[in-house]
């Protein structure tokens, strides 16, 4: 970061939100911005953020300590510290530090597409970065399974959408790379701690709401506002791509500032509307009816979620600009990502796929998908996480037991608790007999395989991507796909 006199910080403060100041101002030049105060180094800015865990204002102090030049508090904040450093008072420190971020990183990449919803996230924002390079462009992606930039090199994140600090730095290193088109999932933790406020997006993508993260936002309201906040924030310039099947698109729709494209697989009358459609194990080819013409789309992931994803990236990306030979040719490149839909095909005589559902919703989908496609029996594996919403609990075990023919109930990720107090909360849900606890997800695996008969789909739900499990003691590797593999392996040298 070039450093910047603080005077000129505090007027680029000042266009966009009231501010107090107090101290000398002097005519010092400010190194930096951090809301971490273990990050301050000598004359940089300090922004306090309330955070959910903890509070920035609690860590003036050891700013302070670490040379800070300058402080940003809001007007709830009151010291005798104030007096010993320029300080700033604004109504929101989190928007404050959006500004400064901005101030010292530049502007972000000119054309910014944010999707938001319980379930598909990832997967669009895939499928746009592929249609933006079939279009030759230089792009980035941001999300669950990490960043990625112009040439497929994929770096981890602690989240689905980083902290603002994170997110700009990002921004910085793209288009230091000449990344001109970028693809952010926008988590509903991240839109509510403002981590994408201030973004100016081409477009914006709903895909779909049903229950999640209730551990955070306690209610279905709260966690539907949050989603919401997104679409209000949008600039006129944006166009938000709505899913009006979802029985939350309408009002989604409501309160969007620009231009609305909808889309739906149920509704004739939406923008874009897809309809006679094929599916395999293989993929799916559908028909798209939109304002660009109609035609033939081909993906290389099966399932009718993922026609609703293909759908989201194309509008998306054809009312901004893309033509429609782009759009088709990067859908039809598109191969999937781990855990997403994933086959493991080994020579066996029956379907074993991993996938990240960790929802009802997304459970239902995700079986429903499975026995479509299926001559024999459905076979799920799944658990829930701990620590997470304790309501969808009882719901997945309902899910699984009443849609798959036979249910093995395991560990996910289950954290601090006890993971048969976890299963137990499952069984809950659960009026029929054809489920199996194993609380060892290997075994647990291992068992579903051992099963499984010709023509049958064995479904490995929950960790898609994920190669850890979280203990309460410990992190340990663990890879859906990796115990797939090896469990069809034992399977094989059995049967010799």
């Amino acid at each position: 970061m070039k450093p910047i006199g603080l005077k000129n910080l505090i007027r680029q403060l000042k266009q966009k939100m009231q501010c107090e100041i107090s101290g000398n101002l002097m005519e010092q030049k400010i190194s930096g911005v951090t809301a971490d105060s273990r990050k301050v180094e000598p004359d940089m800015i300090f922004v306090a953020v309330r955070g959910v865990r903890a509070d920035g204002h609690s860590f003036i102090s050891q700013a302070i300590n670490n040379g800070a030049g300058a402080l940003v508090v809001d007007r709830k904040y009151k010291s005798d510290q104030m007096l010993n450093v320029p300080t700033i008072q604004v109504d929101d420190t989190a928007e404050a530090l959006v500004i400064l971020l901005s101030a010292f990183l530049g502007n972000p990449p000119k054309k910014l597409y944010a999707v938001t919803g319980t379930n598909g996230k990832t997967t669009v924002t895939y499928m746009l970065w592929n249609i933006f390079t079939s279009a030759g462009e230089k792009a980035g992606l941001i999300g669950t399974l990490g960043y990625m930039f112009e040439n497929g090199e994929v770096g981890k994140l602690p989240v689905t959408t980083p902290a603002a600090e994170s997110l700009w730095k990002l921004f910085a290193e793209m288009n230091n790379r000449g990344i001109t088109s970028v693809a952010l999932e926008a988590s509903s933790h991240g839109i509510h701690q403002k981590r994408v406020w201030g973004l100016n997006f081409k477009a914006v993508v709903f895909t779909n709401l049903s229950q999640d993260h209730l551990d955070y936002h306690k209610t279905m309201e709260s966690y539907f506002d949050a989603k919401c906040q997104l679409f209000r924030q949008a600039s006129e310039n944006s166009t938000a791509v709505i899913n009006i099947d979802d029985p939350a698109g309408a009002d989604i729709v409501a309160v969007c500032p620009g231009d609305v494209i909808t889309y739906s697989m149920k509704n004739p009358g939406a923008d874009i509307f897809a309809k006679s459609i094929q599916m395999d194990f293989g993929g799916s080819t559908f028909s798209l009816a939109t304002p660009w013409g109609k035609f033939e789309v081909r993906v290389n992931i099966p399932g009718k979620f993922n026609i609703y994803n293909a759908t989201a990236a194309a509008g998306a990306t054809l009312s901004t600009g893309y033509s429609t030979e782009d759009v088709l040719r990067g859908l039809a490149n598109f191969d999937g990502i781990k855990g997403r839909f994933q086959r493991i095909s080994m020579g066996q005589p029956f379907q074993v796929i991993v996938d990240y559902a960790h929802t009802p919703q997304a459970l239902h989908n995700l079986i429903a998908t499975a026995r479509k496609l299926t001559t024999g029996k459905v076979i799920v594996v799944f658990g829930a996480g701990g620590d997470r919403d304790i309501e969808k609990r009882p719901i997945m075990g309902n899910v699984a037991t009443k849609y798959a023919d036979i249910a093995v109930i395991t560990s996910d990720n289950p954290r601090s608790e006890n993971p048969d107090d976890i299963i137990d909360m499952i069984v809950e849900g659960i009026s029929s007999d054809n489920f199996i606890r194993i609380t060892d997800r290997k075994d647990a695996i291992f068992e579903a395989i051992k099963i499984a008969q010709p023509g049958d789909t064995v479904i490995i739900a929950g960790k898609g991507h994920e190669d850890y499990q979280i203990f309460a003691n410990c992190t340990i590797h663990f890879d859906d796909v990796e115990v797939a593999r090896e469990a069809i392996e034992n399977l094989k040298k059995i049967e010799l």
